[in-house]
């Protein structure tokens, strides 16, 4: 089961979101029994990972329509509490851990009382559309800073 921090620690690890994309759910994202299809839960964290990076601004963009480009190679999504049409939600998102050409980022749907509704672990894989690539170390640098890292090493952060 996907668990992203320690017990009794919920509220201190959403502190450490930088980004935070406010979203209502549409009524075309809703199932038959009223609630948010479990379907879209990957588009709103896709959202969410891509106003992360917009946020950062890529220093060593490649030829892509948006910053950092990447692709997922992994995710895993924790659903606890149903979402609903028109509600106010929250996606948070953060990178962990970087490696070479990848990067692990944490990511929670949240109400505005900060209660989670779905949480997600994914690695992306820095790619230029045909091949991956490893991060520059200028987007290194940009990550480390806006995360406040001590260093922009291949590490767990």
């Amino acid at each position: 089961m996907l668990k992203l921090w320690q017990s009794g620690q919920q509220r201190q690890w959403l502190q450490n979101f930088k980004i935070r994309w406010p979203f209502t759910p549409r009524y075309h994202e809703i199932d038959t029994f009223g609630h948010v299809s479990n379907v879209v839960y990957d588009s709103f964290f896709e959202a969410g990972r891509l106003e992360y990076f917009k946020a950062i601004g890529d220093p060593e963009p490649l030829e892509a329509p948006f910053p950092f480009a990447h692709v997922v190679a992994e995710q895993h999504i924790r659903f606890m509490t149903r979402c609903f049409f028109d509600e106010p939600l929250v996606v948070l998102t953060r990178i962990s851990e970087f490696g070479r050409s990848s990067a692990t980022i944490e990511q929670a749907i949240a109400d505005a009382n900060d209660e989670l509704r779905a949480v997600a672990c994914t690695t992306i894989v820095r790619n230029d559309g045909n091949e991956s690539r490893p991060w520059t170390a200028a987007q290194r640098e940009a990550i480390a800073t806006f995360e406040g890292f001590l260093t922009s090493d291949t590490h767990e952060f």
